[in-house]
């Protein structure tokens, strides 16, 4: 009975063709991708079920021999009321108008067209249509009026490519007297050399014949099975399989050189980057000196803002504002060093740019021609951003000092102390030149003049301490400042050479992605080539077999 055949080598070449494609996804290479779908598509090719068709005239037992070469008596049972039916063994999920399914396993994978007369035009075009499918055709022609079958008509318009899977069943032989059938086959073989310009395999079948139905079906088998049928889809998965692990070698070809390439090239490249630091490292020392210089620029400016938020004169905002006055001094003298110090570290900071993407330039085509690894142009922007967050973890750092001295503390007790003689001050003012209002509402004019004369006075006395108290706390702000100069230059040496070396290991992270590559590629490669090498071995055995 008829089967689809070669099920093993399917499995087969679907496996291993899978394990070529997920190869891919390990590889990680982008030139392997264009060759992933191709596989992919063959692979679908095998799910495709191989069509076996029966065509011929009016009564000339084609469904009746389709019926007996496949074991299916359901077959010949079924009328036609279409121009064909496809007998599947599936569940019925189909076109309810042309499909029928049939309850027999060993049908699995096929699919058995039986066709209406092509004797009526409408089935001829559709029979036409159906052949570019078919693997197998059964051109059914009655042996005792087999020069007026249809068939002919239809088998002219056939695709040359089917000619060699097309067989001649002749029925009805057993009509024949003897001598007749004895010529009937080289007659039918003239005719059909006339008809078509070749000769089909020819074969006298008698449907209702068991033993003919089986040798015919075998004939069947042999024609589905020939390298233009159920192979070729098989081989079309193994070609673009094979194709697909021949990419992949020359991928770990490749990679493999770029592993036995002397090690010792980055390894320069490290050597040239550490002489790199050590050259950044002469000028940490006379880096740290001009910030610290730039603080102590700042110190006339701090001063300058403290005496304009003290103001000239005592008054009640003077008043409020020293509440707050310590920690926004501190804030000032913070920002100022803070200011002064990230511009001329981010003026370095652009020198080192310069400097490293001209390293990076010699670097470039070293590297191409050496590893086979294109770094690309030099990330510029990466590098940018990286050196800002390390100016702003300086900028964290340059603080410590502030911290660990309690300078906000120090300033804050500084404004503290001279708050309650500058309230008594302002408060005495204040009574005063209520106590004149008063007497002013009740018609007292001399009283409340002098009142208002003493509350000038008290007010002009506490203008001069407070003139005083002024250029006082400068004096201490400038001497608590002054503490911090040790402790600053200390910590601006610390930042300034962390951040030097810093800013030199984000330049070395630059060339991460490379080394990291090759490191990884190096570490993956000998078990991706020993799956390549079984993948290929594997898809080469599964020829030999179809």
């Amino acid at each position: 009975m008829l089967n689809r055949g070669f099920r093993t080598q399917e499995s087969l070449a679907r496996y291993w063709a899978e394990q070529a494609v997920d190869l891919c996804n390990d590889i990680d290479d982008e030139s392997l991708v264009e060759h992933i779908e191709p596989v992919h598509a063959a692979i679908r090719g095998l799910e495709k079920d191989r069509r076996i068709m029966v065509i011929g005239g009016d009564s000339c037992g084609k469904s009746t021999l389709l019926s007996g070469i496949a074991g299916a008596p359901l077959i010949a049972r079924v009328p036609l009321q279409r121009h064909y039916v496809c007998w599947r063994y599936r569940s019925a999920d189909g076109d309810a108008t042309c499909s029928r399914f049939l309850p027999y396993e060993h049908l699995s994978g096929l699919e058995l067209v039986d066709t209406q007369s092509c004797s009526d035009a409408a089935v001829a075009d559709t029979v036409r249509q159906l052949l570019q499918g078919a693997d197998v055709v059964i051109a059914t022609v009655d042996g005792r009026n087999y020069a007026q079958s249809p068939v002919w008509s239809v088998l002219n318009s056939m695709p040359d490519k089917m000619v060699g899977e097309c067989l001649l069943a002749v029925t009805f032989t057993e009509k024949l007297a003897a001598e007749a059938a004895l010529n009937l086959k080289e007659k039918l073989r003239d005719f059909c050399r006339e008809q078509l310009g070749n000769t089909l395999p020819l074969y006298f079948v008698n449907p209702t014949a068991e033993q003919d139905c089986e040798v015919f079906a075998e004939r069947v088998q042999e024609a589905l099975r020939m390298p233009d049928g159920v192979r070729a889809t098989i081989r079309r998965v193994l070609d673009k399989g094979v194709e697909l692990v021949r990419k992949q070698g020359r991928v770990l070809n490749a990679r493999a050189a770029v592993g036995r390439t002397d090690s010792g090239f980055l390894a320069g490249i490290e050597q040239e980057i550490d002489n790199f630091l050590s050259h950044q490292m002469l000028g940490v020392k006379q880096r740290c000196e001009a910030y610290v210089g730039s603080v102590n620029a700042t110190l006339p400016l701090l001063l300058g803002c403290v005496r304009r938020a003290l103001g000239s004169t005592l008054s009640p905002v003077v008043l409020m504002r020293l509440e707050q006055m310590g920690a926004g001094t501190e804030k000032c003298f913070y920002r100022m060093i803070l200011d002064e110090v990230t511009k001329q570290q981010q003026e370095s900071d652009e020198q080192f740019i310069l400097s490293c993407a001209g390293h990076w330039k010699s670097v470039r085509p070293r590297m191409k021609k050496t590893l086979e690894c294109e770094i690309g142009e030099f990330p510029t922007e990466s590098l940018e951003v990286e050196l800002s967050e390390l100016r702003s973890r300086m900028g964290r750092e340059l603080y410590e000092p502030f911290k660990s001295a309690g300078l906000r503390n120090k300033m804050a007790d500084l404004y503290k102390k001279r708050i309650g003689w500058m309230r008594a001050f302002v408060g005495f003012v204040c009574l005063f030149l209520f106590v004149a209002g008063v007497l002013g509402f009740i018609g007292q004019d001399e009283p409340a003049i002098y009142s208002v004369g003493v509350a000038g006075v008290i007010w002009l006395v506490g203008s001069l301490a407070h003139l005083v108290a002024s250029r006082r706390i400068r004096y201490e702000v400038l001497r608590l400042a002054a503490t911090l100069e040790a402790p600053l230059r200390s910590a601006i040496a610390a930042a300034v050479e962390k951040l030097v070396i810093s800013r030199v290991s984000a330049y070395r992270r630059l060339y991460t992605a490379p080394r990291h590559k090759v490191a990884q590629q190096e570490a993956m490669l000998e078990p991706l080539q020993k799956r390549y090498s079984t993948i290929n071995i594997q898809l080469s055995s599964v020829f030999p077999r179809i």
